[in-house]
């Protein structure tokens, strides 16, 4: 009778750890793929974070041209040297080493310009808005607008007919 009795409590004693150990092994075993899921969407979030943050960072670049070229378009040339030396300086920035390649390469494209303008701006030329076109079209590629397409060369005057 006690080797019945012991044998009655040694599977009561079994039944109830397993009673008890499965569902919390369930619950264990969801809340860690809850967390793995929580962590998946945490590092995308992160990824959209970053790409918004640079995409604001350019949005502000972009706006600092188009200040600089509107002080050139109104002939402040002292205002325009000052808006070219910091514009250049943040796209410079931006070329460094978390920029991607698509990113880097317009920021180049944009950099081999810079003593082009600031000589133009230092001798007054009204020429230096030329230089500054292609600035603007890359600037836009790098943010996703649209681009205009590249207006034709002004016609010679015995193109004109005169």
């Amino acid at each position: 009778m006690r080797r019945v009795l012991a044998v009655v409590v040694v599977l009561l004693v079994a039944g109830a750890f397993a009673a008890g150990y499965w569902p919390q092994r369930k619950s264990l075993i969801q809340a860690r793929a809850e967390a793995a899921e929580a962590r998946r969407q945490l590092s995308e979030a992160r990824a959209e974070l970053a790409q918004a943050e640079a995409k604001a960072r350019l949005g502000r670049l972009f706006g600092q041209f188009l200040a600089l070229q509107d002080a050139v378009a109104a002939g402040n040339y002292g205002e325009a040297q000052a808006l070219s030396s910091s514009f250049f300086d943040r796209v410079r920035d931006e070329a460094g080493p978390g920029a991607d390649a698509t990113s880097r390469t317009a920021f180049d494209a944009i950099l081999m310009r810079r003593d082009t303008v600031t000589a133009g701006l230092a001798r007054g030329e009204g020429s230096v808005r030329e230089v500054l076109v292609p600035i603007e079209r890359e600037l836009r590629r790098v943010l996703g607008y649209p681009v205009p397409p590249p207006a034709p060369p002004p016609l010679a005057p015995a193109e004109r007919g005169l």
